[in-house]
């Protein structure tokens, strides 16, 4: 790769089109000699390591379309003419040391894609940002903005597609307090996390909008039944770590994501969302709702035989684990730990084979450890710990061939453990947990010698 500065010289080749010194070392501040070649079109010196302020202004550039100088060092404000070049489609400054606000928009370009995340960007995001009417994707998100965006400043970006302003922590998003209904109709993409949004913006529930994320915010009180109407293409919801207290129905009927996480939610919030007379969300992937204070049994999730992650731990949900977990053919990852479950689990893992994460520990589960979870082949981690399981050792679980972790801990689990042990089971296991139970007799040497997977180190 080059290293070394780049030579001013490059700014005398007038004719030059098209410049990429992308992904090399390149040192040293931007040569400002560049930034008056009349020709080109595309300047591409990202993923080194330059550094300094980009220019205040700029004779040059005026067929300028692609500007990318992403992943250096660039320090200085963000001037007013990124927006302003005639022929300017795309500028991506994100991961750099920008610092200050931006500067006020004069004459707003025709400029498509803005990306400055990951700086050190403050102040207000200025209102003529919301001039730039061509605008698709803008991607702020990463820095030290702060103010209020409201509804109808973002309906002026019609053509707008993507917007990233997660992780500025001052930054707000709210209804512009008056009854105009805004339009949206190519917004696709909302990604708010991790800013300091205080309400659910239901402006949006009649948009064409597809992944939603409000992670990390201080949205508060309860989602209506009416605030969770339309939002038919809506695909992606996160709403994790807030503080929602109430959801009379989930938002969208064609959600693939929803996840809940380290709310306030409280009652039973599954029975009455997921009404089995309403057959809501048929096609859900991921349902997220750990970290709450849920309570009711779970009977009304069978529904939802699209899972391939069901996480409600860290509540109070109580009753029988349905059986038709069991059956749910595409679930990878069930996580029903730190609940109030009690009676069986159920002996229904005969077509689930793609499970490889079963974590129903600290409940009140009895009787034997399912012979049927010996279909789960992809099995990685089965924590069973801390319940009242009273089972021999189950012999069969030492032929799983992907298990890692097993704690059977503080449960009731007697015997001896089993000394015919082929040599290659238990060949990954990582974390074995058999403490606080009623085993009895001498540890089988064989057992031990044939955890590699404890012995090995891991390959770099």
């Amino acid at each position: 790769s080059l290293e070394g500065q780049i030579p001013d010289v490059f700014g005398n080749l007038k004719k030059l089109t098209s410049l990429s010194f992308s992904s090399n070392n390149l040192s040293g501040p931007l040569p400002i000699t560049i930034f008056n070649l009349t020709k080109i079109t595309h300047l591409d010196l990202s993923n080194n390591h330059l550094e300094g302020p980009l220019p205040n202004h700029v004779s040059g550039l005026q067929f300028l379309d692609k500007l990318l100088l992403y992943n250096n060092s660039i320090s200085g404000g963000v001037p007013s003419w990124l927006f302003t070049l005639p022929s300017l489609l795309l500028v991506d400054l994100g991961y750099n040391k920008l610092v200050g606000p931006i500067d006020r928009i004069q004459k707003p370009s025709s400029i498509q894609e803005v990306d400055l995340s990951y700086n050190n960007i403050s102040d207000s995001i200025p209102y003529s940002i919301f001039y730039l009417v061509n605008l698709t994707l803008l991607d702020l998100s990463s820095n030290n903005l702060s103010g209020v965006i409201k509804s109808d400043m973002l309906s002026k970006l019609t053509s707008l597609e993507f917007i990233n302003v997660s992780s500025n922590s001052l930054l707000s998003l709210s209804t512009s307090g008056n009854d105009v209904e805004y339009s949206f109709p190519q917004l696709r993409t909302v990604i708010f996390s991790g800013c300091s949004v205080m309400q659910f913006p239901n402006f949006f529930q009649t948009s064409y909008l597809q992944i939603l994320d409000l992670s990390n915010n201080m949205i508060s009180g309860g989602i209506s039944k009416w605030e969770a109407e339309g939002w038919e293409r809506l695909l992606f919801l996160d709403l994790s770590h807030n503080f929602l207290t109430a959801l009379e129905q989930f938002p969208g009927n064609n959600l693939r994501m929803l996840n809940l996480q380290s709310n306030l939610l409280q009652g039973p919030i599954l029975s009455t969302c997921l009404n089995p007379q309403i057959p809501i969300l048929k096609e859900l992937e991921v349902l997220i709702i750990s970290e709450n204070k849920l309570t009711g049994n779970i009977p009304s999730i069978c529904n939802l035989s699209s899972l391939d992650v069901l996480d409600l731990s860290k509540n109070s949900l109580s009753g029988t684990i349905p059986d038709c977990l069991g059956n749910f053919s595409y679930l990878t990852f069930l996580d029903l730990q730190m609940n109030n479950f009690f009676g069986k689990i159920p002996d229904s893992f005969v077509n689930n084979s793609e499970l490889s994460h079963l974590l129903l520990n600290d409940n009140q589960l009895e009787g034997l450890v399912p012979s049927s979870l010996a279909n789960s082949i992809s099995l990685e981690v089965l924590n069973l710990g801390n319940n009242k399981l009273t089972d021999r050792f189950p012999c069969w679980i030492v032929s799983l061939p992907s298990l890692q972790v097993i704690i059977l801990r503080f449960n009731r689990f007697y015997g001896p453990l089993p000394h015919s042990v082929a040599s290659t089971n238990f060949s990954a296991l990582r974390i074995i947990d058999l403490s606080e139970n009623d085993f009895t007799g001498t540890l089988p040497r064989k057992l031990f010698q044939n955890l590699r997977a404890m012995k090995d180190k891991p390959k770099e």
